[in-house]
């Protein structure tokens, strides 16, 4: 039945029909999430409770979209920040939100239209893949999302990138120009990622 939907986030629709053949199949959801068999991530979203390969990063994609996972979770996702982290950050056009749930928490960070775009790569297949920013974007990202953040001048984003964040130079200075370039011409806070650009093209 609904063992086939293992590493997968499911609709409420989804699990209608797959139950069509219960007289109250809303009844049957609910006795589902009761015994633990399912978990409901918010109002109308499950996932099967006994799902350990269940990538967070495509729960991050259904809960609120369209949206990619983005920020500190996208840079640890690719091995570029030292420390492990507990939240998942997405980039939305819509409002920004958060939910948490048994799996974790997610914050959602709204930017316009014309920026969200630039720099996405898609991991998985399938029922399974996911977007997520490429490590570039997630930089970028990060920079323009960050409240209160004040970077005025290059040495201070270099104390950022590498001091605050942990940064490798060598992982900084192989990050993609382009897309630095690109979100900068979305005008959207593109003072502050050009003074990143300065940093990636004076890195080692």
């Amino acid at each position: 039945m609904i063992e086939r939907f293992e590493q997968q986030v499911i609709s409420h629709s989804a699990l209608l029909t797959e139950l069509k053949g219960y007289a109250r199949p809303n009844d049957k959801i609910s006795e589902l999430v009761r015994v633990g068999t399912l978990t409901r991530l918010k109002k109308g979203l499950y996932t099967l409770s006994d799902n350990p390969q269940l990538s967070k990063e495509l729960v991050a994609n259904h809960l609120h979209g369209p949206s990619y996972v983005s920020c500190h979770w996208a840079l640890s996702y690719y091995g570029l920040l030292p420390e492990a982290i507990s939240s998942v950050s997405s980039i939305c056009i819509d409002r920004a939100r958060e939910y948490s749930n048994s799996l974790g928490r997610f914050t959602y960070h709204r930017v316009p239209a014309a920026y969200y775009k630039i720099g996405l790569n898609s991991q998985g297949s399938g029922q399974t893949a996911f977007v997520i920013a490429t490590p570039t974007k997630a930089l970028c990202d990060l920079l323009v999302t960050t409240r209160q953040i004040r970077i005025q001048s290059l040495s201070a984003m270099k104390q950022y990138l590498f001091d605050d964040l942990r940064l490798d130079e060598a992982d900084v200075g192989a990050l993609e120009l382009q897309i630095v370039n690109d979100c900068r011409s979305a005008q959207y806070k593109s003072q502050m990622l050009s003074l990143l650009s300065k940093s990636i093209e004076s890195a080692p």
